[in-house]
């Protein structure tokens, strides 16, 4: 676990909102009290290169073929959308292509970095806040992750299923549910979430 000296640690995060977000590997680490804030960012910096050296990640990434940053971006969202591997690689395959169509992502997990909101607390204000990070007012991903991805969210952004998939939610069960068509995707709110 992390020792936080007197919060000097936080505040040395907070020198750029998002600079080293997604790079700060999320793992079980040791320190000593007192130990200052760039042997913790090195540490930590450290491993995230050695996780993504690992063979079967880096021939994910190389096969993939897209920058890092946006596979990172990718899997940040994901270690949010989804706890299973097999639904982020779905979900990764159904946000690449929503991509590659020039459809916004709407996804909801953005708004835990935004504002700490969870899809069930979201307004419509919410969805409507001039914020590079909300993906129902952007294209594309957000400007970079919004959280430290696992490796396995890692993996899934860069080895996404492909599907005919255009639209999924999850219910208040954490239940995930997939539609191809908008009319499909309105209904399975009704049903789930209303």
């Amino acid at each position: 676990s992390i020792v936080i000296p007197h919060g000097s640690f936080v505040a040395y995060l907070g020198m750029e909102k998002n600079s080293l977000e997604g790079y700060l590997f999320p793992d079980t680490y040791f320190f000593y009290p007192g130990d200052e804030p760039d042997v913790v960012l090195g540490t930590m910096l450290d491993n995230f290169e050695r996780q993504i050296r690992s063979v079967e990640v880096s021939l994910a990434l190389a096969r993939f073929g897209r920058p890092l940053q946006e596979v990172l971006t990718m899997a940040s969202l994901l270690e949010r959308e989804a706890a299973d591997m097999q639904n982020r690689r779905i979900i990764a395959g159904l946000l690449w292509n929503r991509i590659e169509e020039g459809m916004l992502l709407q996804v909801d997990a953005a708004f835990l970095y935004i504002n700490g909101k969870n899809t069930f607390e979201l307004t419509k204000a919410d969805l409507a806040e001039n914020d590079p990070y909300n993906t129902y007012k952007n294209l594309g991903l957000p400007p970079g992750p919004i959280g430290n991805p696992s490796l396995d969210a890692i993996i899934a952004a860069a080895t996404p299923i492909e599907t005919d998939y255009v639209f999924y939610l999850s219910d208040r069960t954490g239940i995930l549910h997939y539609s191809k068509t908008h009319d499909e995707h309105v209904r399975l709110k009704a049903r789930y979430l209303d």
